[in-house]
This record gives structure tokens, sequence and C-alpha cells, in this order.
């Protein structure tokens, strides 16, 4: 059975102080599939400059929250310092394993600049079916 390119289930989560406005959020293929690396951008536009900052990333399985992932805003794919305007972050990359069990997936992605201020908060959604 060949699973059909969907548009990518997410939820704006920042709030009405985030830094960045989203427009979009893209995906390679969505669903995610086993052993195919995902790669998932927000596009959008930037209100202020950010000179650095940090991300954070958290993917829940079944309500089980495993460990986050943390890192510089520059792991998303953009070059800092930025200007206000168009921008885009990669904010999740990487292949899903293909020993992930199935079942209902969550992963947020929170990202703040260097005022501590959010940039975005991402939360995108998918079920992974059987092997």
């Amino acid at each position: 059975m060949e699973v059909k390119d969907e548009p990518v289930q997410w939820i704006n989560c920042s709030t009405w102080t985030d830094q960045m406005a989203i427009e979009t959020v893209e995906a390679n293929m969505w669903p995610p599939k086993r052993h195919q690396l995902l790669t998932v951008s927000a596009l959008g536009s930037g209100k202020e400059s950010f000179i650095y900052g940090a991300y954070n990333k958290t993917i829940v399985y079944e309500n089980y929250s495993l460990p986050s992932r943390l890192g510089p805003l520059t792991d998303l794919g953009i070059t800092l310092p930025t200007s206000p305007g168009k921008l885009k972050l990669v904010i999740f990359n990487a292949t899903i394993p293909d020993v992930a069990p199935q079942g209902k997936y969550e992963a947020y992605i929170r990202a703040s600049e260097q005022d501590h201020f959010e940039i975005i908060c991402v939360k995108i959604q998918w079920e992974l079916g059987p092997k």
C-alpha cells in the first residue's frame, strides 16, 4: 500500500510575543516513513534581528517524553545575525529509525533569541503505522 503525501499537521504553540510570524510548515514527505530522512521547515517573517539564541526539540511518543535536544540557532539552518524579514528554519531533520514503534508522535520545537524571547514554538504530530 502506497502512502500519499498529505499536508504537515502542525500547530503554532507560540505566544503573541513570538519573534517570527510563521506562514507555513513544509516537509520533504508527509507522513513520515521509517528509514527515510524527514526534513521539516518553518517559513515566515522575523520581526527583529537575532544575534544568537538556542532551540529545544522534544519528541513525545504515546504521551512519553523522550530526552530533549538542545542547540544553537545556527543548527536550524540560519545564518546569524539575521535581519527582520523572510526566514526559513529547518526545525526537524532526522531519519526515522527502522525500530521506531508504531503509534502517535508529537514533536515540539521551541527557539528563543538572545533576550530569551520566543522566536517560534511549533508542534508537529504524526502517526507511524506498522512495519
